[in-house]
């Protein structure tokens, strides 16, 4: 049992080496595509890359903060409830059971009512992140 921790331990190093190996061939790979994409060069990628980790970094500290504040999630739960009951009870209530004459799900305005609740609570970030990685690769510029 001892030898088996005692390798178990020398075999630690290489196994983090590996996990590093990995990481870098995944990063390389990934400014490798970004570079494809864009039709730009390594720095311009890497830049790129940079700033939308940068940019989900800061969408997490803001689900974060509302996921810890018990007004936030109020507010955000607020808007959303409505929507939430709707949905269910057009797809439960009416399509499931067939006991309900609601409005169809593919009506307009029911699907511009549910894009701005959706977009209102999860879009604002991912609109700051694509307008942040387009500033740092467009411009050049560093947050």
């Amino acid at each position: 049992m001892l030898t088996g921790i005692l390798a178990f331990f020398q075999a630690i190093p290489g196994l983090i080496g590996g996990i590093n190996n990995f990481v870098n061939k995944y990063y390389d790979a990934k400014v490798q595509i970004t570079m494809s994409q864009l039709q730009c060069d390594r720095d311009k990628a890497v830049a790129y890359l940079n700033a939308m980790v940068a940019a989900d970094a800061q969408r997490v500290g803001f689900l974060n903060a509302v996921a810890h504040s018990p007004v936030l999630l109020l507010i955000v739960s607020g808007f959303a409830a409505p929507f939430i009951f709707y949905i269910n009870k057009v797809v439960v209530w009416d399509i499931c059971l067939g006991w309900g004459s609601t409005p169809s799900i593919r009506d307009a305005n029911i699907i511009q009512w549910g894009n701005t609740v959706l977009i209102g609570i999860f879009g604002v970030g991912g609109v700051m992140a694509t307008g942040q990685a387009v500033k740092t690769f467009v411009l050049g510029q560093k947050q």
